[in-house]
């Protein structure tokens, strides 16, 4: 599978983040003859202090630049994260959208982890989703969902064979998200797509340093993982062609070597 990153700067004005992204989009296409699916970050919109300005309606203009994004450049994308209101819902969703090289919506992914102050203004999502591409399945899990080992879990167990993680981590919170993904991927032995944004807005500094994490070919035990990194304080892209079968294998394997939570009993000792 091979897999592309786009990691442009988040700028004050709509229109100039969707040229951006437009444009390292046929960066990317001149390096690599095909790509077959690229993710971009969980926020490259302009964000305002004025909450009800950051919303869109449902299936809304950052939606549709996606999902013809998707169909110009025949291109499998992961839009992201969109923050939209749906009709049904008292709250708004943080989504992730996959469109095929048609611009065909094939599905999409609420966040189910909500961060901070996204417990207040969001609703969770409750359904993690497995996606399929081709031959392959896939999960996506939107930036908190990563910090906690259940989400990863769930969808290595239940056939994903790859994770993609549009995030927005500022640059207090890196150290943490680097040791969170190399985690994941060695616990589960299952490559991680992690698309970071890149700008500045309320005195937060988000640095990219997108990441796709995979394995080194013939490593069993230990396990090596392999790195490709993005721009650092800069826009740019990241590509990676992975080789699904060997990381399927050490899953199995790994899996075979698990013991169950409720097979290890609990004792609390309070005298010795």
């Amino acid at each position: 599978m091979k897999i592309a990153c786009i990691q442009p700067e988040v700028h004050q004005n709509r229109n100039k983040c969707y040229s951006e992204i437009k444009s390292l989009v046929k960066d990317l296409l001149q390096e690599v003859d095909k790509c077959d699916i690229i993710c971009l970050p969980e926020r490259w919109v302009p964000l305002s202090k004025d909450m009800t300005q950051n919303f869109q309606k449902e299936r809304g203009k950052d939606y549709s630049f996606v999902k013809n994004l998707a169909k110009e450049y025949q291109l499998n994308i992961l839009s992201g994260a969109i923050w939209e209101k749906r009709i049904h819902q008292k709250k708004p969703s943080i989504t992730c959208y996959y469109f095929n090289e048609k611009g065909e919506e094939m599905g999409r992914q609420d966040k189910i982890h909500l961060y901070s102050y996204e417990r207040e203004q969001f609703e969770p999502g409750k359904v993690l989703n497995i996606f399929k591409l081709d031959n392959s399945r896939f999960a996506i899990l939107i930036c908190f969902d990563v910090a906690f080992f259940e989400t990863p879990r769930l969808a290595a167990e239940n056939g994903a064979e790859v994770l993609f993680s549009p995030t927005q981590i500022r640059k207090e919170g890196m150290d943490n998200w680097n040791v969170y993904l190399k985690a994941r991927a060695l616990e589960n032995r299952i490559p991680i797509i992690a698309i970071n944004t890149f700008g500045s807005f309320f005195k937060r500094k988000f640095l990219g340093n997108s990441k796709i994490i995979s394995f080194i070919k013939g490593n069993i035990s230990p396990s090596k993982l392999k790195v490709v990194e993005g721009p650092l304080g800069s826009s740019g892209f990241i590509y990676d062609n992975i080789d699904l079968k060997f990381p399927n294998k050490l899953r199995k394997i790994r899996f075979k070597e698990k013991i169950e939570k409720n097979k290890i009993g609990i004792r609390k000792i309070d005298n010795y």
